[in-house]
């Protein structure tokens, strides 16, 4: 059976054998990767161009709206929210005086204070993602509209015998199982070093819903046969593997009695597969910077950019050596955790994600004007009518995503520390998720 893809999701992350070919998902590498289950039928493998934007048809249309529908996705994925290397109880100085106090810190968010000369953090988290919505339209119901031309036989492709037009919406399941770990050394009392590895299990789900097919006329202005339902299609599959590793470095640029500045950078390195969805097909850099009031309540804020560069995923036109830099833009955090007992922290956080000029996947109508004029071997014959069909299509665009993250901090006994946290995402835009929730276990040595 032939496979039908709209090369739809992903992450975004480094494959070196195929960093600088095109996706064909007619070939291996490729066709044996989750990045080429989606069923959608964009016809990149049958000839087949999408509807969509704007009403307009063309040789690379199908192509064009899965690769901005992957950029989209593999910017998003790249940068979802992960567990800090928060250092435990802090101490501060009070009248000169050390002063420790059992404030745990943030969750998801870094706070300015480094964990010391010689101390080591270590920390493990897990977490899942299970996405429902792309830019408001439901993973669940996303339509998809194409066409098909065939030819006159013995004309080379250059005579149009007739137009199939089909329409159809995708259920589709996708869901990340993240577990992380986190790992902080003190290289100086204002300098300190982190490594997060996240390890990751992707599922990817999707069956056809409701296809209708119309064979119309070369002209388009007779529907010849339909509708009728083509065939219904079904995909799964799944990969776990290492994702990408970002390494950071965080440097304590003033520290008085309550309050600390930081200046701080991450480097997120493509070691993951995103043809299985597993990375981000790109390095990306973010220098932030960060504050912190250190006391019982402690609020904190956090700021930076982040740069991408070009990743196989972001390739409007599919051809080799023409990758593109995946989005970037600014990222900003900020909340407060309280010590609300002695072995209890309680934290809250706004995350917020800008991406500047990144495809935003929408809907579009393409009306056949003056399609039925008249149908043969029926009475009487359907007059004036129109037919108008629905599809996904991308156009570029700069939005923010921001969540909500909730959780606490529990200091059973000595430095070991367990936490609980759900993210929410407070409006619907860009990839959205049920809420996530995330435990972990971390200790300072």
């Amino acid at each position: 059976m032939k496979r039908r893809t709209l090369q739809f999701l992903l992450l975004a992350a480094f494959s070196g054998s195929c960093g600088l070919a095109q996706i064909d998902c007619s070939k291996q590498p490729f066709s044996s990767k989750i990045v080429c289950e989606f069923p959608i039928a964009t016809g990149v493998l049958v000839n087949q161009n999408a509807l969509g934007g704007g009403g307009t048809t063309g040789a690379n249309s199908a192509v064009t709206v899965a690769t901005g529908i992957n950029i989209g996705i593999a910017t998003q994925v790249s940068q979802l929210p992960i567990a800090s290397a928060s250092a435990g109880t802090i101490v501060i100085l009070k009248g000169g005086v050390p002063e420790t106090i059992s404030n745990l810190g943030p969750i998801l968010v870094d706070r300015a204070q480094t964990i010391g000369k010689g101390k080591v953090f270590v920390g493990f988290t897990g977490s899942q993602f299970v996405f429902t919505n792309i830019d408001g339209l439901s993973l669940g119901n996303l339509p998809f509209g194409y066409v098909q031309t065939a030819y006159v036989p013995g004309t080379n492709n250059t005579v149009v015998l007739s137009n199939t037009y089909t329409q159809e919406h995708t259920d589709l399941s996708f869901k990340i199982n993240q577990f992380t770990i986190v790992g902080t050394v003190g290289l100086t009392n204002k300098l300190d070093l982190s490594a997060i590895l996240p390890i990751e299990r992707v599922s990817l789900g999707a069956h056809t819903l409701n296809p209708q097919s119309y064979i119309v006329n070369a002209n388009n202005t007779a529907l010849l046969f339909g509708p009728y339902t083509p065939q219904v299609q079904s995909n799964a599959a799944s990969a776990s593997g290492l994702g990408d590793i970002l390494f950071n470095g965080k440097y304590q640029l003033f520290t008085g009695e309550h309050a600390t500045f930081a200046a701080a950078a991450s480097l997120r390195a493509p070691t993951g597969d995103d043809l299985n969805l597993l990375g981000a097909g790109a390095w990306g850099f973010n220098p932030y910077l960060a504050y912190s009031y250190l006391q019982r309540f402690s609020p904190h804020l956090k700021i930076g950019y982040q740069w991408n560069t070009s990743s196989e995923l972001d390739n409007p036109t599919n051809t080799a050596g023409k990758n593109q830099n995946l989005p970037g833009g600014v990222q900003y955090n900020f909340g407060a955790d309280w010590a609300a007992f002695k072995r209890l922290t309680l934290a809250a956080d706004i995350l917020g994600n800008q991406y500047l000029n990144t495809p935003k996947v929408q809907t579009a109508d393409l009306v056949l004007n003056s399609l039925l004029d008249e149908r043969p071997g029926t009475s009487p014959p359907f007059a004036n009518t129109s037919l108008t069909l629905k599809s996904s299509t991308v156009s570029n665009s700069s939005y923010t995503i921001n969540n909500f993250s909730a959780g606490f901090k529990w200091r059973p006994v000595g430095s070991f520390v367990f936490s609980g946290n759900l993210l929410v995402q407070l409006n619907n835009t860009g990839l959205r998720s049920r809420p996530t929730p995330l435990i972990g276990i971390s200790y300072k040595f």
